[in-house]
C-alpha cells in the first residue's frame, strides 16, 4: 500500500471490526501473529511493517521523523483497507503513534488502546534522559551496542511467558532496522509530545492506558500512569510486562476483548 513517500507491507486477517496492531521497537508486523490470530475469531485484524522497517520501503526522507508521519501512516492504511473505524491497539512506540493518530485522525479510530507510551514530555526523568542519551551517542559509531545499551537501560525485564508464546521470525535485516531506528524513530519517540486536549472529549475516541503487571515502577510504566491521571482515566492493567502482547498473546486477547465490549459494545 502506497502512502506519502513509502510503501507500507502489511498483513490482514480474520473478518469483523477492524483492530489495527502498531507495533512497537522494531517489531515487524509478524511480532504479534499469535494475538492477531486470535483476536481474528471475531475481527479483522491489520499489522504492519513501519515505513523504511524490513519490508515497507521509503522513497524519501526527511531530514528527520515525526510522530506525526508514523499516523499519517497508520490512517492511510486504515483509509485503504477499511471504511470503519478501527479499534487501534500499540505498545511502546506504538502507542505514541495511535496516540497521535487518535489526535490527527480522530474519524478513524473506534477505541485506542495505549500500552506504555515511553514520552519524556509526560515524565522527565534525569536518569532516564542521560541513559538515553548515551545511547543516542553509542548509536552514531555501534547500533549494536546502542540496542544493548537501550535494553539494559529498561532494567531487567525478562518476565513470565505464556507456554508456546513468541513472536514469528524476523525477515528483515536487523542492522539495517536498528540503523533506520536510531536514526528517525529513536529521536522522533524521545521529542513527542500531544496536546492533550485534542485527546479529550466525549466526541472524541475513547482512550485506554494500559501498564503491564510486571512493569509496576519502571518508566515507561510510570509514563502510562501520568498519561491515565491527565486523560482522567484509569491505568488498566495488561497481563506480562512491557512486551506483553508478544509474551503474554491469549491472556492479552481476553483483556483486548473486554475493553472492546465495555468501552464500544
Amino acid at each position: 500500500m502506497t502512502t506519502e513517500g513509502a510503501k507500507l507491507y502489511y498483513e490482514t486477517c480474520g473478518e469483523g471490526p477492524p483492530v489495527l496492531l502498531v507495533q512497537g521497537g522494531l517489531s515487524e508486523a509478524g511480532a504479534t501473529q499469535q494475538l492477531a490470530t486470535e483476536l481474528a475469531q471475531q475481527h479483522q485484524v491489520i499489522s504492519y511493517d513501519r515505513r523504511g522497517l524490513s519490508r515497507s520501503t521509503v522513497s524519501r526522507d526527511p531530514q528527520s521523523l515525526t510522530m506525526a508521519t508514523h499516523a499519517d501512516d497508520a490512517a492511510a492504511l486504515l483509509a485503504a483497507l477499511t471504511s470503519e473505524p478501527a479499534r487501534v491497539v500499540g505498545p511502546s512506540i506504538g502507542a505514541v503513534i495511535g496516540l497521535h493518530l487518535t489526535a490527527r485522525h480522530p474519524d478513524q479510530v473506534a477505541l485506542l488502546v495505549a500500552h506504555e507510551p515511553p514520552m519524556a514530555s509526560l515524565v522527565r526523568d534525569p536518569d532516564q534522559e542521560a541513559g538515553l542519551d548515551e545511547v543516542a551517542e553509542l548509536a552514531r559509531e555501534d547500533v549494536g551496542a546502542a540496542i544493548r545499551r537501550f535494553v539494559a537501560l529498561g532494567g531487567h525485564r525478562e518476565g513470565t511467558q505464556e507456554p508456546g508464546a513468541g513472536p514469528a521470525p524476523p525477515v528483515g535485516n536487523g542492522e539495517a532496522n536498528l540503523r533506520r531506528f536510531f536514526t528517525y524513530d529513536f529521536p522522533a519517540v524521545r521529542t513527542a509530545a500531544l496536546d492533550l486536549d485534542q485527546l479529550a472529549g466525549p466526541a472524541r475516541p475513547p482512550v485506554i492506558v494500559t501498564g503491564g503487571e510486571e512493569s509496576r515502577g519502571q518508566w515507561e510504566y510510570r509514563c502510562a500512569q501520568q498519561l491515565a491521571a491527565e486523560l482522567d482515566c484509569k491505568l488498566v492493567e495488561m497481563p506480562g510486562g512491557h512486551n506483553g502482547l508478544v509474551s503474554h498473546p491469549w491472556a492479552t486477547a481476553d483483556v483486548l476483548r473486554r475493553l472492546f465490549t465495555e468501552s464500544i459494545g
